[in-house]
């Protein structure tokens, strides 16, 4: 971060993404001989650890010339990327619109990306909710509000699509920070890392970073037990050219995880309560899904191991619906 004064003044609001702090769980770990310690990601501007990952997009796309005066950003989301772009294209003063699946829309996501002045596109996925379990992988139900955003990129050149599901400059943003302050912040001594997958950045970057230094260092994957993807291999995947291929492929191809560990929606939600009531850490599901996992890894490799889970985004974007969404 920059600072304008002695006194550690932000330039701005951007400068407040990352430096998240790394916390140690007391209480819900009790009986564990393993430490296990949580990254608090929803303490980013936005309240999701897609404030990196969004920075980062705008910020490349904007020094190779793909986002310029003029530009309007578009993303298929199902929630914290749309509020992340939303947030970091208002500070920069692009407009942004978001294509969201209607069938995961929540009114508390809708607004706080209205909050930034984004334009909200709900669309139909009904060729695929017949087949969907209710936690939903955010890479199935995004296919068809990708099209959308391909659509619409063809028909207009100010159109910027940031293509978060393929974009390189997503596993940047968790290479160059998350991972290596989890790194600075453990002094090096990391046994396991855990992240639920959704476009696969956070753990792909991550693991880029740690695995130099700790190569012994477990990579795990956390999924919806109700609908994984990656843990079924990629015959699992759709390939859509442009839609579809992209990190998620580069995770399988590149095998990149030691393990997939699938979580209930029940026990991610029960999780994400319990850190709330006994921790004071109003995490979302998918955080409260990394810790559950993290749990049974931390009685696997017993006394003196260290294990960071990723604790995603703020809870206050489920409180009309708790499911499971990665």
């Amino acid at each position: 971060m920059e600072n304008t004064s002695s006194n550690s003044v932000a330039s701005g609001v951007l400068d407040l993404i990352g430096n998240t702090p790394l916390v140690r769980l007391n209480r819900v770990t009790q009986g564990l001989e393993a430490e296990v310690l949580a990254k608090l990601e929803f303490l980013n501007p936005s309240g999701s650890i897609k404030d990196r990952m969004a920075l980062f997009m705008i910020e490349n796309a904007e020094k190779r010339g793909d986002l310029k005066p003029g530009s309007i950003i578009v993303e298929a989301s199902t929630g914290n990327t749309g509020i992340a772009l939303s947030f970091v294209a208002t500070v920069k003063g692009y407009p942004m619109t978001v294509y969201m699946p209607k069938a995961v829309a929540s009114e508390e996501r809708m607004q706080m990306m209205q909050s930034y002045g984004a334009r909200i596109e709900l669309v139909g996925t009904e060729d695929l909710d017949s087949s969907l379990d209710p936690s939903v992988h955010g890479g199935v139900i995004e296919i068809v509000p990708r099209q959308k955003c391909l659509e619409v990129e063809g028909k207009d050149p100010h159109i910027w699509w940031a293509r978060q599901f393929s974009n390189p400059d997503n596993v940047a943003a968790h290479r160059e920070t998350t991972g290596k302050e989890i790194l600075e912040q453990t002094g090096g001594q990391v046994d396991a890392f855990l992240a639920s997958i959704g476009t696969g950045g956070t753990l792909l970057g991550v693991a880029e970073a740690i695995k130099p230094v700790c190569p012994d260092a477990e990579i795990i994957a956390v999924e919806p037990a109700g609908a994984p993807w990656i843990g079924r291999g990629k015959e699992a995947i759709p390939f859509i050219e442009g839609i579809t291929d992209g990190l998620l492929f580069d995770i399988l191809d590149g095998g990149v995880t030691d393990e997939i560990i699938w979580v209930t929606d029940d026990d991610a939600v029960q999780m994400a309560r319990r850190l709330a009531r006994e921790e004071g850490l109003f995490c979302g599901m998918s955080g409260g899904a990394n810790v559950f996992a993290a749990l049974q890894v931390a009685k696997r490799l017993g006394n003196g191991k260290t294990i960071v889970a990723i604790l995603t985004d703020s809870r206050d974007r489920y409180l009309t619906t708790e499911r499971y969404i990665t």
